[in-house]
């Protein structure tokens, strides 16, 4: 790919006119300071200074001093509107080129060492927690009396003396630790590979010394985004909005995956680094924004009007912008190709590289060239005698880059990050499937490299050790060209699986099913409710019927329709359907009719509008409810449930408590048994009511803590338990449902009408 951004030269009028500047006719009415500059070794146009001075009472003044060569150049003149074209210095040219002619970028713009230049300076006051308290900018005249390179202060920094220059220097390093530490952003940060800068490149050397000369330059960039964002004034803003200001968050969720970073005219977020406002000015030898938000700053100062429009900012920015796209894509397309020459040159005649001596990073190096030049089969003998030192990154060029067949029975390797590399490196879509078969107490699990994946899931008693397997074969298949789109379902459990796992005897031989607990009873009867219920087991479920929990009982009667056990007269038939009801958001009503003269109830348990045939009569009221709880368990195992009549969808309910026939007489012994209408504490489902936010905002306007949901899986279903502190006590309801979320939405609406916090 050819580059879209072509290397300029200066005409006669840039040469004149960076030739007639001379610095004297600016020095007066400005404050003389000093500092010191960290730099390359080769750079040649140093734009700041430092200084740090520690006061009697333990805070600092901190002098970050920026070259002022806005006051040399105007607006407009020939210099600056090559500037604005040029944007910023390039230095993968060769030779690099300025933005600004030589004169002032290496020579009367630059801060040199003993030499007196034009700079504009903010004092910052800082405390000793690296707080600042307050900051002044003014225009000075800047003596640099010594131009450090970043490995000489990298050795210091390293080895400290008893001198007061490397005193200084610790001083500068333990400051800007502090400011490092106070913002939460993924850019500007010391990592264990490395320094990240403010544009994400890693910096590997002199990690140290980068770090203290950036954190100087991002608080001075982020000071000056603030002084300029609070004035609301105009300006060009270093932003990377992603729509909210809760940075741990954004950290968290996207990790590196955030929008690029933009010039814009007004104060946005700047996300990376972690702060509210940001603006560029630290550069203005190299980056023409630098120079306008100078002019903009000093024009502010000095009370003049501001230099720029609107309208001539956001010009500005839509095409430094639009510089910057291109920009990226020259350089990388430099560095592409100054890598492949350097690997080449180093590289090109394997029979002279001894690969036992090459470090991990220069066998990663090597592993990658041969890759790419189809000989990776001439050293894979000697990769296994240095396997221990292979990455992930070098089995990504093994296998899917030089396509070897080769480390493939290696279970230890990490392919998930081999694979993370593929989806990175080579634009894959890669994804996991994962299944827990709490019978086999096995997780299984399905790897998809771009929609395909292996015939069979991999297994494994850990779930991670499961995708990593899974991980394995994909890429196996992968080379072997055998992943597919159809693979086979997860594999069920068998009842010789779950009697194997819990360590019982073989199902040929007399199994004894008291032994097992009702915990593992309760497992086996939802293994049964996916295979079949065998007679054993259906006896055990007699022998064991009383003290089975009412979830069981739903799922034997309501999943598992066994038509069974309803001779069972104290069982909880009631609480049965009152689990039926949540899971499915069904509405219950019972119709109860006390007869004085047999001294009997009647009842009917009517469920989402349908009730059983028979009607239901007992002496006690309660028992009439649960003899009509079970009736219409029983009809719905049998298929024979019916319509209910209309008086069912009466909402004026009564309540009828026990009666004899000696007491009150004023019901109608001749009433059809349709005519009452029995509410305890059965209600109505209330559909498309969010009980969870009704009970939320409830908490709120009494300023209760948030409710604690604590959930339980069995099988088929869910259950909820809410947990609420209210005036020193402690208040729970459960619910059921069919998801987690069902369940919480009917554990709330219990909970709400249990405690009488309906509203």
């Amino acid at each position: 790919m050819k580059a879209e951004i072509r290397p300029r030269k200066f005409n006669s009028s840039h040469i004149q006119q960076a030739s007639a500047v001379n610095l004297a006719d600016h020095f007066h009415n400005r404050l003389s300071v000093f500092g010191i500059t960290i730099d390359d070794s080769s750079t040649v146009d140093r734009d700041d200074g430092i200084w740090l001075i520690e006061l009697s009472n333990g805070n600092f003044e901190l002098q970050v001093s920026i070259t002022d060569v806005s006051t040399v150049i105007p607006k407009h003149s020939p210099i600056d509107k090559e500037a604005e074209e040029r944007v910023i210095t390039l230095y993968h040219t060769n030779p690099s080129t300025p933005m600004l002619p030589n004169h002032l970028s290496t020579n009367l713009g630059s801060l040199e060492e003993e030499q007196r230049r034009l700079a504009l300076t903010i004092f910052f006051q800082i405390d000793s927690n690296g707080n600042v308290n307050n900051f002044t900018i003014k225009e000075t005249i800047f003596t640099n009396k010594k131009a450090f390179s970043y490995e000489e202060v990298e050795k210091i920094l390293a080895n400290p003396q008893d001198v007061p220059e490397h005193k200084l220097l610790l001083k500068m390093q333990q400051l800007a630790h502090l400011f490092a530490q106070k913002r939460v952003g993924k850019s500007g940060i010391l990592t264990t590979e490395g320094y990240v800068d403010e544009d994400g490149n890693l910096i590997k050397e002199n990690v140290n010394t980068h770090q203290l000369i950036a954190e100087f330059m991002i608080l001075t960039n982020a000071t000056v985004g603030n002084f300029l964002a609070e004035n609301n004034l105009p300006a060009i803003y270093r932003t990377q909005d992603v729509g909210t200001t809760d940075f741990d968050f954004v950290i968290k969720t996207m990790g590196h995956c955030l929008v690029p970073a933009v010039y814009e005219s007004w104060a946005k977020p700047h996300v990376g680094l972690g702060l509210m406002a940001y603006a560029h000015f630290t550069s203005p030898l190299r980056r023409f924004v630098d120079l306008v938000n100078h002019r903009i700053v000093k024009n502010f100062l000095q009370q003049k009007s501001h230099p720029y429009s609107i309208q001539e900012l956001n010009t500005i920015c839509d095409h430094v912008n639009e510089f910057t796209e291109k920009f990226k894509c020259d350089r990388a397309n430099y560095l592409k190709q100054k890598r492949k020459d350097e690997l080449e040159e180093k590289y090109s005649h394997l029979e002279q590289v001894n690969i036992d001596k090459l470090s991990s990073e220069e066998l990663s190096e090597l592993i990658q060239y041969t890759a790419k030049n189809n000989r990776l089969k001439d050293i894979i003998l000697s990769l296994e005698k240095r396997k221990q030192d292979l990455q992930p990154k070098d089995f990504y060029h093994i296998w899917f880059v030089g396509k070897i067949q080769h480390f493939l029975e290696d279970e230890e390797i990490d392919t998930i990050s081999v694979l993370e590399i593929k989806s990175q490196l080579g634009n894959s879509i890669i994804d996991y499937k994962s299944y827990y078969c709490p019978i086999r107490q096995k997780n299984f699990a399905f790897c998809y490299l771009d929609g395909k994946t292996t015939l069979n899931p991999e297994e494994d008693s850990k779930k991670n050790k499961a995708r990593q397997k899974a991980a394995l074969a994909t890429i196996k298949s992968y080379l072997k060209g055998e992943l597919t789109s159809q693979p086979n379902n997860f594999p069920s459990a068998t009842f010789e699986d779950f009697i194997k796992e819990q360590s019982l005897q073989k199902l040929e031989t007399d199994i004894d099913l008291t032994n097992l607990d009702d915990k593992l009873f309760s497992q086996l009867i939802d293994y049964c409710l996916k295979n079949q219920f065998e007679e054993k087991i259906i006896e055990e479920i007699e022998n064991r019927i009383n003290r089975l929990s009412v979830k069981d009982l739903y799922k034997i009667w309501f999943e598992g329709k066994i038509n069974k056990f309803f001779n069972f007269s104290n069982l909880d038939f009631t609480s049965v359907v009152l689990i039926y009801c949540q899971i499915n958001n069904y509405s219950i009503k019972y119709r109860i009719e006390y007869n004085p003269s047999e001294e009997v109830y009647s009842a009917l348990c009517c469920i989402n509008n349908l009730i059983s045939p028979e009607i239901s009569v007992d002496a006690k009221k309660s028992r009439a409810k649960q003899k009509a709880s079970m009736a219409y368990i029983q009809a719905y195992v049998n298929n024979t449930l019916i319509t209910a009549p209309d008086i069912f969808t009466d909402e004026n309910e009564d309540n009828y408590p026990e009666k004899n026939a000696d007491q009150d007489d004023d019901i109608n012994p001749k009433k059809d048994i349709v005519n009452s209408i029995d509410n305890n504490e059965e209600k109505p489902t209330k559909l498309n009511v969010d009980w969870v936010s009704k009970l939320h905002y409830l908490c709120q306007a009494n300023h209760w803590k948030s409710p604690e949901y604590i959930f339980d899986n069995f099988g088929t279903f869910f259950s909820c338990i809410v947990v609420l502190s209210v005036e020193n006590k402690v208040l729970k309801s459960k619910g059921y449902g069919k998801s987690k979320k069902d369940a919480k939405q009917s554990a709330s609406q219990v909970f709400m009408i249990q405690h009488q916090l309906e509203t």
